[in-house]
């Protein structure tokens, strides 16, 4: 499928309008959800990290430090990403699997379009396109969902946790980050795609293929999150 989905668009005006669609079908339609998500895990994180770090020996500051790598190295690329692989996956798998159920792309070839092209390939590059950008913001938020525990409680005083956001910061951490979630929007969006594009079977079975391509992106995501760590880390 990857193979052959590459090539010069039929129509770049189509292709545009349909890669507009799929950001805004994977990356805004997904962003009320990651934002509220983000925002708790990052005041939850500096509660239980405080509690954690309950230690006069402990400098206070440290507290930040760690919800902020934890964010960036973790939670925030395979956590939200995960997130993402389940709403994303089932999205898109029942979108192209409607198309199929309903004989749409079997018109389309007919047509003499390129259906790889036209449906696949739009949606793997949006994916590529607004995953980072979610997890962009993603990060934003739960280390301002961090700074809202400082203000309203005793835990860490707020000076302490805007110094620690920036103690021993790493900019490789952001390297590894970036790495994780375009490998993750890509092989979501391309096990997503390759589910529908391929289904065959009635509307229920379409249900229970997007369940599948929920399951299959998860353990994937798993097994590329260990050896992303491993590789590069």
């Amino acid at each position: 499928m990857l193979k052959h989905m590459f090539g010069r668009p039929d129509n770049w005006r189509m292709f545009m309008k349909q890669l507009f669609q799929q950001c805004t079908f994977i990356g805004f339609d997904s962003l009320g959800l990651i934002s509220i998500v983000s925002l708790f895990l990052g005041m939850v994180m500096t509660m239980q990290a405080s509690y954690m770090l309950d230690n006069p020996m402990v400098p206070r500051s440290i507290i930040a430090t760690v919800v902020r790598d934890s964010m960036l190295l973790e939670i925030a690329p395979t956590g939200i990403g995960a997130i993402l692989a389940c709403v994303v996956g089932f999205k898109v798998t029942s979108e192209i699997g409607y198309m199929r159920l309903y004989e749409q792309i079997d018109a389309m070839d007919i047509m003499g379009i390129h259906t790889l092209n036209y449906i696949v390939l739009p949606r793997i590059t949006a994916a590529i396109i607004t995953f980072p950008c979610l997890i962009i913001i993603s990060l934003t938020l739960s280390m301002f969902g961090g700074y809202l525990v400082s203000i309203f409680s005793d835990g860490i005083p707020k000076e302490y946790y805007l110094s620690g956001l920036i103690t021993n910061f790493k900019p490789f951490e952001v390297t590894v980050a970036g790495v994780k979630i375009i490998v993750y929007s890509f092989v979501v969006s391309s096990i997503a795609c390759f589910l529908g594009y391929y289904f065959n079977g009635s509307s229920f079975d379409l249900s229970r293929t997007s369940t599948k391509a929920i399951i299959a992106n998860c353990l994937i995501l798993m097994a590329l999150d260990y050896l992303i760590t491993d590789l590069m880390l």
